[in-house]
């Protein structure tokens, strides 16, 4: 998120003011014309300051009590920690902190400030080891289980190859942990469980439906709030009909899960409880098993249920994810509900018919589309270029409730213009700088991002340097988007 960066140079700068003004103060002689009050950080509303924090790394929170002594009334509160996530993209890649040490520090952490989380993320990079082993995950839930005694909500990412039987070899620190968990805090618990069977060797049987079997033995499943699995490397062409178990998940709200294990039954009996997220992923899987979307979910009579029982417009919203496998406009079906469009290392091209087919099927709901290339760029282009500047102002005209495009993939420079000058409702575009292509009328670079900036009603707008973070969009959580086996967000 671009506040997350913000707010760490609002910190950062208010450190550097409180430490300047001192030197201030012993030179009179020297009196900067704007200098800033000298507490005008530190006498910010509490709240105010503790919504700050929150958007910083929890390691920056404790810098920033060694930098402002004063901020510890707030960080030894719950303004300061009502959420807590052990992110180590952060320590590790920009710190080169050893995994051993993090771990240390996460402990300490939760068990210093563990009672003022309201809910808590936890990635457990590696559940390998036993439960004496001091630097491993595997003592993390156990700390959160003694120590966060007013938590709401527990997010757990898994690593994406672990399998039924390693949860079950591990139960004396996996399972036992969270149902005690659940246990003290009781029926207002919710648990939200991510990443499972990515690229385990488990088929849809053997694996989530075994492992809802195991959270059911364990009378867990009333507590799920979020559920995101995959199928893994095996593929089981009947998964759907195992899948039956989903409804008895009743406070699910939000589900990401392969298109061919859902129908049209699972998706409406679970929307007219709790549901309002459903993230449908269709990838070479389901291109295989031949799964046909218009036999198996009947998105009109969906909708038109859901209207009737709900009274809202916006009752359920449906994402697509298509992702590493080939597809044309007619793999596009109609759906009233959808929201999100996100084509993920396609192994076709973007053809001109394929843009606006989107236009056509979805230009009344779709808010967010994006494609995305890591490793098969020479396959996943877009093609016709030379309809892509129309093709673009169609989308733009048409999909009149699009907020957000991205792409990784390379394009003229022209047509991101005429999509964002053709649109009323686009605000956010994020581009790869060395993946646009310059027109003639955008030179020097100055110019094109003038353009853009004054199209999409911005002060100042620019492209994304290869190599950082382009998966973000304003107020949309995008793991569930864009995450796969390969990267986590």
């Amino acid at each position: 998120m671009n506040e997350v960066s913000e707010t760490r140079i609002i910190v950062l700068h208010a450190s550097l003011v409180k430490k300047r003004s001192k030197s201030i103060t012993k030179n009179e002689a020297y009196k900067p014309r704007h200098a800033l009050p000298e507490t005008r950080f530190d006498h910010m509303p509490d709240v105010v300051i503790g919504k700050i924090m929150s958007y910083l790394h929890w390691l920056e929170r404790e810098w920033l009590v060694l930098a402002i002594p004063s901020m510890a009334r707030i960080i030894n509160s719950p303004l300061a920690w009502e959420n807590f996530e052990n992110d180590r993209t952060y320590p590790i890649d920009v710190l080169h902190m050893y995994y051993s040490v993090i771990v240390t520090r996460e402990l300490i952490v939760i068990q210093r400030y563990g009672r003022y989380f309201q809910s808590c993320s936890i990635w457990l990079h590696s559940l390998v080891g036993a439960e004496e082993c001091g630097d491993s995950d595997c003592l993390l839930l156990k700390a959160i289980t003694e120590n966060c005694t007013n938590l709401k909500l527990l997010s757990i990412m898994h690593p994406p190859d672990v399998t039924l039987t390693d949860f079950k070899s591990i139960s004396s620190y996996y399972m036992k942990h969270i149902k005690s968990l659940a246990a003290k805090r009781g029926e207002s618990f919710r648990l939200c469980l991510s990443r499972l069977f990515y690229s385990s060797v488990n088929t849809i049987a053997t694996g989530i439906v075994s492992y809802l079997l195991y959270l059911q033995e364990n009378d867990l499943l009333r507590h799920i709030s979020c559920l995101d699995f995959s199928h893994g490397l095996v593929f089981d062409a009947q998964c759907a009909s195992y899948m039956f178990g989903l409804v008895n998940c009743e406070n699910i709200s939000i589900l990401k899960c392969p298109i061919h294990s859902v129908n049209t039954t699972i998706v409406l009996s679970m929307a007219k409880k709790k549901l309002k997220q459903l993230y449908l992923v269709n990838d070479d899987h389901t291109q295989e098993a031949g799964f046909l979307e218009k036999m198996y979910l009947d998105w009109e009579k969906i909708s038109k249920e859901l209207a009737r029982k709900k009274k809202k417009k916006r009752f359920l919203m449906v994402h697509y994810i298509f992702r590493n496998r080939a597809m044309s406009h007619e793999d596009l079906h109609p759906n009233p509900l959808l929201h999100s469009l996100i084509f993920d290392n396609l192994s076709s091209n973007i053809s001109a018919k394929l843009l606006r087919r989107i236009a056509d099927q979805y230009g009344s709901t779709l808010r967010i589309l994006a494609f995305c290339s890591n490793y098969w760029e020479f396959l996943m282009h877009f093609a016709d270029l030379g309809e892509i500047n129309e093709s673009f102002k169609y989308l733009g005209r048409n999909c009149v409730q699009l907020t957000a495009f991205l792409s990784c993939l390379s394009l003229p420079s022209s047509a991101l213009v005429c999509l964002v000058m053709s649109s009323r409702s686009v605000s956010t575009v994020r581009v790869f700088k060395e993946n646009v292509r310059l027109a003639t009328a955008d030179k020097p670079e100055g110019v094109f991002l003038l353009k853009m900036a004054r199209a999409l009603g911005l002060r100042k707008w620019d492209m994304v340097k290869k190599g950082a973070n382009i998966f973000k969009i304003p107020n949309v959580d995008c793991r569930l988007l864009f995450a796969t086996c390969f990267n986590e967000f």
